[in-house]
């Protein structure tokens, strides 16, 4: 598959397609990054190895009426460096923590539920209702909630008007 078309259509910009399956209604692409890490993140030591690998399913933006699962291979890097103890798997630029889903699949799914309701993009994404829910409940509380007010130690007010022109 063409790089181009992974970078504009899902996001991966550093990864490369080893493989295609078609299973039905579903589209699922092998990703793997195209390059290593070399030096520990933590201690900069050169002395970087691989130690395993994982593969990990997340659900992409759909292509037309069919579902898509992005199949990475995720790699565990360990560190030789006798002082450090790094030993973590590679980062996933395209979704967050331990979810199922990217980042534009979230946005997506979010621009659906301005005119949806849970079940009906659950049913046309063909995702579970609980995956939909997680979505909605992630975007409300970024947007609405209260921001952090650690550090601020006062609050003023610049100016202020009665009506336009005083």
């Amino acid at each position: 598959m063409n790089s181009s078309f992974l970078y504009h259509a899902w996001g991966l910009y550093n990864h490369k397609c080893t493989r295609e399956e078609y299973k039905g209604n579903t589209i699922i692409l092998h990703v793997e990054s195209k390059e290593r890490q070399k030096v520990c993140p933590q201690c900069g030591h050169s002395h970087l190895v691989k130690n395993g690998f994982r593969v990990r399913d997340f659900i992409g933006l759909p292509i037309g009426g069919k579902k898509l699962i992005i199949r990475m291979k995720v790699q565990r890097y360990k560190c030789k460096n006798k002082e450090c103890d790094y030993d973590r798997q590679e980062a996933i630029p395209f979704a967050t923590g331990s979810r199922s889903y990217t980042h534009r699949f979230a946005k997506y799914v979010v621009g659906l539920l301005k005119g949806m309701t849970l079940k009906d993009t659950a049913n046309l994404l063909g995702v579970s209702w609980d995956t939909i829910k997680e979505i909605h409940a992630n975007h409300l509380e970024h947007r609405y909630s209260l921001p952090s007010l650690d550090g601020v130690e006062s609050i003023a007010i610049d100016e202020f008007a009665v009506r336009k022109g005083n």
